[in-house]
């Protein structure tokens, strides 16, 4: 910063010596309201026309933390490098709000990396569950893929009528032979026109069956939309 004495003019200084004292006033204000910094690089002043309207533009300090400037001169400085507001305490940088959200803390990020500052956690292709608070939450449990392809597979097995459900009986039929017009059956006599009836043998009662059901069908898969879980550092 310009010279800035603020025991200077003194009574005893001749008053050619006052435009100089104006010129050192106005040179230590600049560098004061630019934080040390050329024209236009941190703020303008006094603006594009000093002469009748000086201005001050206070743009606020930003950067990466190889371009944050000295401590002992700025005030404010947000680094662009750790994503984090300092404040210079006239030795160094202090990071402040940095507590806003609490070490540990994790979070949902619909994205595919963890943000600076940001660890992310190891969970891979699970659904998110809401439970009780105080309960499982922070947990992860299940055995099936949230990516899986989901089928469904049925099988009827064979079942074994028992007497009870279809007792052991026999059936009847009446039949023809010969010439009848209707020759359902050619058992029996061989007589023209004579009819025979005929008794099966018996049936039902511990005989066993199956309907041959079985398949699976393909069902697909849950749309979804990939996100990461991290934690604050």
């Amino acid at each position: 910063m310009a010279n800035f004495d603020v025991t200077t003019p003194v009574g005893s200084d001749l008053l050619s010596q006052g435009d100089d004292k104006i010129r050192e006033f106005k040179n230590a204000m600049l560098d004061a309201l630019r934080c040390g910094e050329a024209e236009g690089v941190e703020s303008v002043f006094p603006g594009s026309s000093p002469s009748t309207d000086p201005v001050f533009h206070y743009r606020g300090l930003k950067g990466t933390t190889i371009e944050r400037p000295t401590a002992g001169q700025s005030g404010l400085y947000y680094d662009t490098t750790r994503n984090v507001l300092q404040r210079d305490n006239g030795t160094s940088w202090d990071d402040i709000g940095q507590n806003i959200i609490p070490s540990g803390t994790k979070m949902v990020f619909y994205q595919a990396s963890a943000p600076v500052n940001w660890t992310a956690v190891a969970v891979n292709d699970k659904f998110l569950r809401v439970v009780t608070a105080g309960g499982t939450g922070g947990s992860t449990g299940g055995t099936m893929a949230a990516s899986t392809d989901l089928a469904h597979t049925h099988t009827t097995a064979s079942h074994t009528l028992t007497t009870n459900e279809i007792p052991a009986h026999t059936h009847t039929v009446d039949g023809w032979t010969g010439n009848s017009p209707a020759t359902h059956l050619s058992y029996g006599s061989n007589n023209d026109d004579s009819s025979t009836n005929f008794t099966s043998s018996s049936t039902g009662g511990g005989a066993g069956h199956s309907h041959g059901d079985t398949g699976s069908t393909a069902i697909g898969t849950f749309a979804y939309a990939d996100i990461i879980i991290a934690s604050k550092d």
